[in-house]
């Protein structure tokens, strides 16, 4: 760390994994900031009114006062309504987006094994903290460049994180919310890629990628299902209906699922 990395702002973690909550608070120490670890949602609630940090981040997954309930408490409190907060769900717990009070979350991090570094350029972006040495990926032409997507998913928390991810990789993104607008989109487009969640209201992505395959000029598309569907029988369905790639939400990290969608862009 140089001498011009200290940043000095607080931030707390409520993290239930004592491990994964040392590494992300050691890796955020080792940057500059000074962090807070706490591992049980009531005390996290008590620690935020105690320290008053900059930026509080809190897994879905702890004892105590659950994640949504400290959002709630916390934005009913003029003085702590305006702490940011990062969402972490690292065991697969799906973010129920109800529960979130309206901006009251400034990120989301979904992954199974969160990489302190990850979380830690999320950080300093946040906060105005880039580093003008550091390689970034504009160092490289992204490969998706030029690429036009048709992206298929009615969750909006995961359509406005990976839309963000798509976007910056290079490609040119359009977001379908269900099967209806994915196949009034296909009427007037051939994308180069199609990414397909399975569950959907209406038509579902099963018959969205037969559909696509039974229409000459889109069945040579390359489609990726996205889901959270599992079972050795929807990788089966997809696989003979001609799906290039099957990648689960739930144990599939940003990175991944933006590697794959490049790999099928080449």
């Amino acid at each position: 760390m140089s001498k011009t990395s200290t940043k000095k702002e607080k931030i707390l973690i409520i993290e239930g994994d004592a491990g994964l909550g040392e590494k992300l608070s050691n890796a955020l120490k080792t940057e500059g900031y000074v962090t807070f670890l706490i591992k049980d949602g009531t005390e996290g609630l008590k620690a935020i009114y105690d320290t008053l940090p900059q930026l509080v981040i809190i897994d879905l997954v702890i004892s105590g006062t659950d994640a949504y309930d400290i959002l709630a408490k916390k934005n009913a409190e003029v003085m702590l309504s305006k702490i940011p907060v990062f969402i972490l769900s690292t065991q697969g717990v799906p973010i129920n987006m109800r529960s979130v009070p309206e901006n009251s979350v400034a990120d989301y991090i979904v992954s199974l094994q969160p990489d302190p570094a990850d979380l830690v350029n999320r950080v300093n972006t946040f906060f105005g903290h880039i580093d003008p040495n550091a390689p970034t990926e504009k160092t490289t032409v992204p490969t998706g460049t030029g690429k036009n997507v048709l992206w298929v998913e009615d969750d909006k928390l995961i359509g406005s994180i990976l839309a963000k991810k798509l976007i910056s990789s290079g490609f040119n993104l359009f977001h379908a919310k269900n099967g209806e607008e994915a196949m009034t989109h296909l009427k007037d487009n051939v994308p180069d890629i199609i990414i397909l969640d399975l569950m959907l209201p209406g038509m579902d992505g099963f018959e969205i990628l037969q559909k696509t395959r039974m229409e000459e000029r889109l069945k040579k598309v390359p489609t990726m299902i996205l889901s959270n569907l599992s079972k050795p029988s929807d990788l089966e369905k997809a696989k003979l209906l001609g799906a290039s790639k099957f990648m689960v939400k739930a144990s599939s990290s940003l990175d991944q699922i933006v590697a794959e969608v490049k790999a099928l862009a080449k």
